[in-house]
């Protein structure tokens, strides 16, 4: 069933649990989803075959819904009750890939936009940093106690105001 066709029934379904006649929900299914008025009519002809399969599928969407619910209750205590960072960042792509899965089953988001952005982290060394930073600042006299690290250096720590360069984890 084409995600159009099932929109219109759901929307058909809809104007009936609200009471409407048959005619005015032709009416709104034409004036909403550009269809002829037979195919408005013939879905009303085929609703004892569709609807059965229709009320299935909300059925093991629902299921598939609790399911994502269950995951993200799982990564969201995985994520506070971790002690390493690459724990509490692995939490949180699950959460993230759980939310965009269940936007993508709700309709919110069409699963043919399913872009994804890569970020990259970068671990430098903290002591090739320290040294790098020591040997490459500039002093300028411009704003008192303030360096900054040459552009094309390796670590791209600003000293500002006498903040220290924070201490990152390291590959090794």
């Amino acid at each position: 069933m084409q995600l159009h066709t099932l929109e219109r029934r759901l929307e058909l379904l809809k104007g009936e649990g609200n009471g409407l006649n048959t005619h005015e929900i032709v009416q709104e299914l034409m004036a909403k989803f550009g269809c002829s008025r037979s195919t408005a009519y013939n879905d009303f002809a085929t609703k004892p075959e569709w609807q059965p399969i229709l009320q299935e599928l909300a059925k093991q969407l629902l299921k598939v819904q609790n399911r994502h619910e269950q995951l993200y209750r799982k990564a969201s205590f995985m994520y506070t009750q971790a002690k390493s960072d690459r724990a509490r960042i692995a939490a949180l792509n699950l959460m993230r890939q759980i939310n965009v899965e269940s936007a993508q089953l709700s309709g919110a988001k069409p699963a043919e936009q399913n872009q994804t952005e890569e970020t990259r982290i970068k671990w430098e060394d903290p002591e090739v940093c320290k040294k790098q930073y020591a040997s490459d600042t500039n002093l300028i006299q411009d704003n008192a106690n303030s360096t900054t690290v040459p552009l094309g250096s390796e670590c791209s720590t600003v000293d500002v105001a006498g903040a220290k360069p924070s201490r990152a984890p390291t590959n090794s």
